[in-house]
């Protein structure tokens, strides 16, 4: 086994760089993963440029797939997993204490271990971000073993693009048979709440995006979009209006992080319609939102911030029987050393290099 891994990290916003970092000894509780891939996300970007604060230096990189290389004795029982296992990270256990933790939410959890985006690299064991070679497995985490026969592409999307989709559009969204459904961004998460849409049934499904998306809509086609919007030539209420006859949408799911976006999918809804708020659009930006519109409409809005660990286990579950050929949307794998190109392309900052799923494989 090597003696360090290498890890793309971020010491200050637009300043990332590859450290090495010691291969940690392990515990008897604790663990190591050789890690085979790992997908970049739209949160990266944010993190990237510093409009999300971080406790920096942090490695990043929340989607992981890996193989377990190491676990202390203890580990194993913690765990339920063997040395050689494949697996996906996916949530953590949390500390079981606090509030979070008491009432089922252990996503919450201010003491869990979370991976590429809110424990530092700063202290030894130092590899708490996937996009690395290796990552230290702490005794809280949670590990979701993935069949040999799953591609890296497809594996690695499940737990924290796929799942996702099924959290945001059925069960806090609500989406069910018969339902008129928009979602604002084609990026991976709105591919995914396409894919949970049309699984649950919905009627129609609208997917709206900009010029510069026409790969992705065509993606979203294929998964079960019954009408694609370019909202630079159409506008997107006119359209749902239309579409529907005036009865508008049952339910509307923002991951743009774009707040013309969210403004519009408040007019795109129907009287007690459902409007799911998941995507970032920083910790500085503020969204001016004509409030009366909400309350002479009774409109739900719900936020969401990642799936359930149980969500993670449904999806697999539903990717493994349907066979669903989710890794079409990985249309970029960019190595270790590429990591910060990666993420400006992911974030649209390179000309004629705008991934509609983006990962890295160490």
């Amino acid at each position: 086994m090597a003696e360090t891994s290498r890890a793309a990290t971020l010491l200050a916003p637009n300043k990332l760089e590859i450290r090495e970092y010691p291969i940690p000894d392990i515990p008897d509780d604790g663990g190591l993963l050789k890690v085979e891939m790992g997908g970049v996300c739209g949160s990266d970007v944010k993190y990237y440029h510093g409009r999300i604060n971080l406790p920096l230096p942090i490695i990043l990189g929340h989607e992981i797939l890996g193989r377990v290389a190491k676990l202390g004795p203890k580990a194993e029982k913690i765990h339920g997993v063997k040395e050689g296992d494949r697996v996906i990270m996916k949530g953590a256990i949390g500390c079981g204490r606090c509030s979070d933790c008491r009432r089922n939410a252990q996503r919450f959890c201010r003491n869990r271990t979370n991976y590429g985006g809110r424990t530092t690299s700063a202290n030894p064991p130092h590899l708490f971000g996937g996009f690395a070679d290796y990552l230290y497995l702490a005794p809280d985490v949670l590990m979701t073993p993935i069949s040999e026969e799953l591609s890296a592409e497809a594996a690695a999307l499940i737990g924290s693009v796929m799942a996702n989709g099924f959290q945001w559009a059925l069960r806090r969204g609500g989406v069910k048979m018969g339902d008129y459904v928009l979602i604002q961004g084609p990026g991976q998460q709105g591919l995914a709440c396409t894919w949970a849409s049309k699984h649950a049934g919905a009627a129609k499904i609208f997917v709206s995006g900009i010029g510069r998306d026409a790969p992705r809509m065509e993606l979203a086609k294929k998964w079960g979009a019954d009408r694609i919007i370019n909202v630079e030539e159409e506008n997107v209420v006119d359209v749902v209006r239309e579409e529907t006859d005036g009865a508008m949408a049952d339910v509307v799911v923002d991951v743009s992080g774009n707040p013309k976006a969210i403004l519009a999918s408040i007019d795109c809804l129907r009287r007690q319609g459902t409007m799911v708020l998941a995507g970032l659009t920083g910790d500085k930006t503020v969204t001016e939102v004509h409030m009366d519109k909400l309350v002479w409409g009774e409109i739900k809005l719900q936020g969401c911030f990642t799936g359930d660990n149980d969500a993670v286990d449904a999806t697999l579950r539903l990717m493994e029987a349907t066979k669903f050929p989710v890794e079409e949307m990985v249309s970029h794998v960019f190595s270790l050393d590429e990591t910060e190109k990666c993420i400006q392309a992911v974030g649209g900052e390179i000309p004629e290099l705008f991934p509609t799923k983006a990962l890295i494989k160490p």
